[in-house]
């Protein structure tokens, strides 16, 4: 993607600590004038002032009729211009790459799903390039005004060094995939696990949009989870944080495929979970959305899966819960998307074991309702939450 003198992001406007504090401020409160910015901001009026007339000429920031003034002339309102800044996101696990060209809203103008010829980091970099350059085309938006690129990625991932660390899913390790695709792109790239990710999608537009404390479950393919708190994303001084996968939770339990026994991910990763049902019956299980079905049915063996599902979600909705002090739990994913009749079971399970630890509190459970797009929701929200989130 070549870049105009003027591009967003080949010139210092956007970084610029008073740029993006202004950036900031209207993105929050929808419309300032140059007035109340100065104060919110602490900067001289002066200041926002020159800085307000370098955003107007490129368009970032437009005049948006006046407000009320109690004498004098009437304060121009300024607001950011979302037909002017735009945000990618992709997401990349071992069967698809996701990508998306959304708004500061968090709306998905246009995205695109593709399978990679190979999961060589080389080559899939190389594809993953190619096809957004292809959306980025079919949007008809101008490039120079996408704020970043922000990547989910399924792995443990390094996000300060945008280095997927280890990704047993993709058989990478040690991919500075963030530093390849900016120099691909020519964009600011944000990197990281694909559950962290999803929490963010959450947090900026899901159900947890006015939580400060959270919990997001990723089941699918794989389990892991993301921590907000304080509204921003914990993920350890070694991106391990939210690791849940192969914790054991249940003593005794069965036998995972990494060796060891009570692994939350025994119970709820989707090709074990149509194996063990296949094996039990006979019958071919086409994914875990029909196991309600065959729990509607009667179905012994289904109803056995969704029991111990249930069981160990409720462990570790618990266990998390008196860990990090959380206000609400989400699940996403198959297990997430299963309906109340699944949630309820989890909140039973759960209630039961909080009234007997003595903890004192019940921690809400909920499904998510982003569906499909939660990764790549997370992708575009890793770089609203970076550039226009944090505290001024």
């Amino acid at each position: 993607m070549s870049r105009s003198q003027k591009s967003l992001n080949s010139t210092r406007v956007v970084r610029l600590f008073n740029v993006n504090s202004l950036l900031r401020t209207l993105y929050r409160e929808g419309g300032c004038s140059r007035t109340k910015l100065a104060k919110v901001t602490h900067m001289s009026p002066a200041t926002v002032s020159r800085i307000i007339s370098e955003l107007v000429d490129q368009q970032i920031i437009i005049e948006k009729g006046t407000g009320k003034s109690s004498a004098g002339r009437k304060p121009t309102i300024l607001q950011l211009n979302y037909e002017k800044i735009y945000i990618a996101g992709a997401c990349i696990s071992r069967d698809q790459v996701g990508l998306a060209i959304a708004d500061l809203k968090g709306k998905i103008l246009s995205k695109r799903y593709f399978q990679p010829y190979s999961l060589e980091p080389e080559s899939l970099i190389k594809e993953l390039v190619h096809e957004l350059n292809l959306l980025v085309q079919e949007t008809s938006i101008n490039q120079e005004y996408i704020l970043g690129l922000g990547l989910a990625i399924s792995g443990i991932v390094d996000s300060e060094q945008k280095t997927l660390v280890r990704s047993v899913n993709l058989g990478w390790r040690e991919v500075k995939i963030g530093e390849i695709l900016e120099k691909e792109l020519e964009l600011p790239v944000l990197v990281e696990n694909d559950a962290n990710a999803a929490a963010l999608a959450e947090l900026w537009f899901g159900g947890a949009t006015e939580v400060r404390n959270f919990l997001y479950i990723k089941t699918d393919t794989g389990v892991g989870s993301g921590i907000i708190s304080e509204r921003n994303l914990l993920t350890g001084p070694r991106g391990i944080a939210g690791e849940i996968g192969h914790l054991c939770f249940i003593p005794d339990g069965r036998k995972c495929r990494c060796g060891l026994h009570g692994c939350l991910e025994t119970y709820l990763y989707a090709p074990d979970i149509t194996r063990r049902y296949e094996e039990k019956t006979g019958k071919h299980l086409e994914s875990i959305f029909h196991l309600k079905e065959k729990v509607q049915e009667g179905d012994s063996v289904a109803n056995k899966i969704v029991d111990e599902a249930a069981e160990a979600l409720s462990i570790a909705v618990l266990f998390a819960a008196g860990l990090l002090d959380l206000d609400l739990v989400v699940i996403g994913g198959a297990w997430g998307a299963l309906g109340d009749d699944f949630l309820n079971l989890i909140r039973e399970k759960t209630m039961d074991r909080w009234e007997r630890s003595g903890i004192g509190r019940i921690v809400p459970v909920t499904g998510s309702q982003l569906g499909e797009s939660s990764d790549l929701l997370g992708a575009v929200g890793l770089v609203i939450h970076r550039w226009l989130a944090s505290p001024i």
